[in-house]
């Protein structure tokens, strides 16, 4: 008996690149993965992810840190995330926000998580 290939992975599912080493069959299209609609903890890793000037060391940090602490039967947090990246890694957090495509987002979550 073999292994099962992959199941395809549902709209706002968390993908971790490091875990599944970039097989395409389980990274969504790429007109999806710049949809306005995808949660903002998604867009955060997609950008993170496929940035060949992020350090490999702090994408798997990111990782253990998502593997330890999150949930995996829900969608991964934006809150924690971003409070993640302001504790751990301020200056990946520093290059998010001036990325066009989740600046003004970014903005928002930050001022929720500093009125909280």
């Amino acid at each position: 008996m073999g292994a099962r290939p992959p199941e395809p992975l549902a709209r706002h599912q968390f993908v971790c690149y490091i875990c599944i080493q970039m097989d395409p069959r389980r990274i969504e299209d790429k007109a999806e993965e710049d949809s306005v609609d995808d949660p903002l903890a998604q867009r955060i890793l997609d950008i993170i992810f496929q940035d060949p000037d992020v350090r490999r060391l702090y994408k798997e940090s990111l990782t253990d840190w998502i593997l330890d602490t999150q949930p995996r039967t829900a969608p991964l947090d934006a809150a924690a995330l971003v409070q993640y990246l302001t504790a751990h890694q301020p200056d990946l957090l520093n290059r998010l926000k001036i990325n066009v495509r989740i600046k003004e987002d970014l903005a928002r979550a930050l001022e929720s998580i500093e009125r909280n």
